[in-house]
């Protein structure tokens, strides 16, 4: 399969200094850009109704059209999938964009197989999501074209919206992994690093993946999102000897198990206990298995 993924996302707050690494945009310029694996970023300051448009086009490293975003910033502002859309055929996102002026637009490719996709996020909530196929796609030019490897980028020159450039970056966690999860990787960094992550409470367990894989924004792939939480009873306490629960384990935080003992031994304390972390439990009176 090819899938080609085109992931717009909204990211505010990046200032356009050289240590954010924002370059301004040139138009008509050819820019060396690996697109699959390195999500490109477009600051902009256009306002709703400004009829201003970003129009970047993508190329191959031979030169052929391998693609193509336009926004036009009407009212609401709209997009166009070049080769795909038929010309001057905008279409609305598929939900409203924020307010704010300005934005930081995040083009991310992926192939995966025989099939393309395009994505289109805003402050990481997708706003469009479109198979790219011949029920798609208006114009027949749509799979020579962006099947396709995106090798470089240039922006036209009737491009009057980008004001800056930069390869995706990663600017923190996601806001909900920051409750439970931290890190002491230094944001922002590049599409691509692997970042370390770990819980922010000894107690408690990481049930996901340790690394995760920065895409741009606070996006990131992972094997198994991280989910950290009070972990789960694996067994009994090593100390109660001759002892056996009802239930088979592992059992979850805030099971109540009862107690039995082996053959030849008797209960003693409380006849059940509940789970509260990994192989600690509450209870009364501390349950023993004596001998007869």
């Amino acid at each position: 399969m090819i899938w080609a993924a085109v992931l717009l996302t909204t990211i505010m707050g990046f200032s356009a200094t050289a240590s954010d690494g924002w370059i301004a945009v040139e138009l008509g310029v050819s820019i060396t850009h690996d697109l699959e694996n390195s999500p490109l970023q477009i600051k902009t300051d256009s306002e709703d109704g400004s009829k201003e448009t970003v129009i970047v086009r993508f190329r191959s490293d031979q030169g052929d059209l391998a693609g193509a975003v336009l926004i036009w910033f009407s009212s609401p502002p709209k997009i166009l999938l070049g080769k795909c859309d038929n010309i001057e055929n905008f279409k609305n996102f598929s939900s409203t964009l924020p307010s704010e002026t300005d934005k930081a637009w995040t083009i991310t490719l992926s192939r995966f197989s025989e099939k393309r996709r395009v994505f289109v996020h805003c402050n990481n909530e997708e706003v469009l999501n479109v198979l790219i196929s011949s029920t798609a796609c208006e114009r027949s030019e749509w799979d020579t074209t962006w099947s396709n490897d995106v090798e470089k980028i240039y922006f036209d020159s009737k491009d009057n919206a980008s004001d800056y450039y930069r390869s995706g970056v990663c600017t923190g966690l996601k806001t909900e992994w920051t409750k439970t999860i931290e890190t002491t990787t230094q944001f922002p960094v590049n599409s691509g690093t692997v970042v370390e992550v770990t819980c922010s409470n000894s107690d408690e367990v990481n049930k996901g993946s340790s690394k995760v894989t920065c895409s741009t924004g606070t996006i990131f792939t992972f094997d198994i999102e991280p989910n950290c939480s009070i972990p789960d009873c694996t067994g009994l306490k090593t100390t109660w000897i001759n002892m056996i629960g009802d239930r088979q384990f592992p059992v979850s935080t805030g099971t109540v198990l009862s107690l039995s003992c082996n053959e030849g031994h008797e209960l003693r304390g409380d006849k059940s206990v509940t789970c509260t972390k990994n192989k600690e439990f509450w209870y009364s009176e501390e349950p023993t298995c004596g001998e007869l």
